[in-house]
């Protein structure tokens, strides 16, 4: 038996300026529903024991296209959530620089470590994330269950599985749409991480 965990990344939002969409709960674009449909009907075919969601819009809808079908209600928790941007919720990469050059500087130069004004740092997303993870295996061990969550919530999840350099987990591109497949036969085991992008036919291993 193994369990399986599917991470996949909420579709596209109505967000035009790239501003940070962190803690705000902004919808899904046209286009993101579209996405989500074409997504569910490329997984339409795996069983799933059970769906959940961050408590946002974005999340939720998302979901909805992948429980809905399989009769299943999507369980949302606050823990899932995208990291929180604080003062610079709103804000797009420019306007920070302006108003918070300090915290400009260091996200670009150490993007793993950066502590947000008012807000959250990666490690600040692993403390919340993990323990509520850590519960859903346990309760859906040997089961394939989805999640349907953000990127900053996936990063978070993939470095705790391998352990590598919180760093090294900025080289995955996580696109809109994307699906991480998570595998392991035992308890305790190693993860086995595999990859399929949006508009992708092939799963691949992620190189972590």
């Amino acid at each position: 038996m193994a369990t399986r965990l599917l991470l996949l990344r909420h579709g596209k939002t109505d967000n035009p300026e790239q501003r940070c969409y962190g803690w705000r709960d902004v919808p899904l674009h046209p286009e993101g529903h579209r996405q989500m449909a074409r997504c569910a009907a490329r997984l339409r075919r795996v069983t799933l024991a059970a769906v959940a969601a961050s408590d946002f819009t974005r999340a939720i809808t998302s979901a909805d296209y992948f429980a809905r079908p399989r009769g299943l209600p999507v369980q949302t928790d606050p823990a899932l959530r995208e990291i929180h941007f604080g003062a610079i919720e709103g804000l797009t990469f420019a306007e920070v620089e302006a108003r918070y050059p300090a915290t400009a500087r260091e996200w670009v130069a150490t993007p793993a470590t950066v502590r947000f004004p008012e807000g959250e740092c990666f490690a600040d997303v692993q403390a919340r994330v993990i323990p509520w993870v850590t519960s859903w295996l346990y309760d859906w061990q040997d089961r394939t269950t989805l999640l349907v969550i953000h990127s900053g919530t996936i990063r978070a999840l993939l470095q705790w599985m391998t352990g590598c350099d919180p760093q090294a987990t900025l080289s995955i591109r996580i696109a809109y749409g994307d699906v991480f497949r998570c595998t392991r036969t035992t308890p305790t085991g190693n993860w086995q991480l595999e990859q399929l992008p949006y508009g992708g036919t092939d799963w691949t291993p992620v190189p972590l």
